[in-house]
């Protein structure tokens, strides 16, 4: 695949579409990635959710619902292989040729009948079709963002995303949808994703082991006030060090025990019935043998 040339050409009306809605950043800079990574003869990139996840360490699920919404955007077209897995073609609409027989065209991806079969239309065209700024205009447009870099550069640098966010989130998910028969309607980009975040910031030590014994924990556990939470991934991370056991509803004096304590007063009950038992029984070997003198 020819792709060595150095740049990758992008529109500056990109960010436009990040400012009204019509794309949300995580799905701008899949869009950076794709192009970075398409074919530049043909506009088509070889991939999947699945690629997409392991470049930018997004969760697979959330990887193709932002492939899906950019296909519904018109960004791009996919030609996946159903009930296959692998990587399979996706077109970059409106992508600028810059190497091979279609150089200086632009890829027409939802006119393009199959990968085999590209459609191309003259790069000028895409002036006409979509009203770019004069030269004025521009010019104000590039001060613009050169004093919005300026001002990024004096902020500081945010911390690198945590690798673990992902395989911690996909657990979490996975397991919630083992108890309830249906995944959750956890805000992983809002509120749920940002508990999640601060959690990993002040827990460096936890390791995915550890994390996937206290999800367990937490589903497993019976206490009304738990369950009453609905599986909440906030209020999970919120408690995280309670969830060592599953809390479990018991004790006639109504108060909590965990699964361990429960367990302990199980082993002990029986202990009991074993030496009733056996008391009972010694005492009628006793009365069943004959009187001595």
């Amino acid at each position: 695949m020819s792709k060595e040339n150095g740049f990758v050409p992008l529109r500056r009306g990109l960010w436009e579409h990040v400012r009204d809605g019509r794309m949300s950043l995580t799905e701008a800079v899949a869009f950076i990635y794709i192009c970075s990574q398409a074919d530049t003869r043909t506009g088509l990139w070889n991939g999947s959710a699945g690629a997409l996840a392991g470049e930018l360490g997004l969760p697979v699920r959330t990887a193709r619902d932002v492939l899906e919404r950019m296909e519904h955007g018109d960004y791009i077209r996919r030609f996946a292989v159903p009930g296959r897995h692998l990587c399979y073609p996706i077109l970059v609409h409106k992508f600028p040729i810059t190497q091979g027989e279609h150089n200086g065209e632009q890829l027409n991806a939802l006119e393009s009948k199959s990968p085999a079969e590209l459609s191309y239309i003259p790069r000028e065209h895409d002036g006409e079709q979509h009203g770019e700024h004069d030269g004025e205009h521009d010019a104000a447009q590039r001060r613009k963002e050169k004093g919005e870099r300026t001002q990024e550069k004096k902020k500081e640098a945010k911390p690198p995303a945590d690798a673990r966010f992902g395989p911690f989130l996909e657990f979490a998910k996975s397991s919630f949808e083992a108890k309830h028969k249906h995944p959750p309607t956890w805000d992983c980009f809002g509120k749920d994703g940002s508990a999640l975040a601060a959690f990993l910031r002040r827990a460096a030590h936890v390791t995915l082991e550890v994390w996937q014994a206290h999800v367990l924990n937490y589903f497993d556990s019976t206490e009304p006030f738990t369950v009453k939470q609905g599986g909440s991934l906030a209020y999970f991370v919120s408690r995280f060090d309670t969830f060592s056991a599953p809390i479990l509803e018991g004790g006639s004096n109504g108060k909590l025990v965990t699964f361990a304590e429960q367990r302990s007063r199980q082993t002990a009950t029986a202990l009991n019935r074993v030496f009733g038992a056996a008391k009972e029984m010694a005492g009628g070997i006793r009365r069943a043998l004959p009187p001595t003198d």
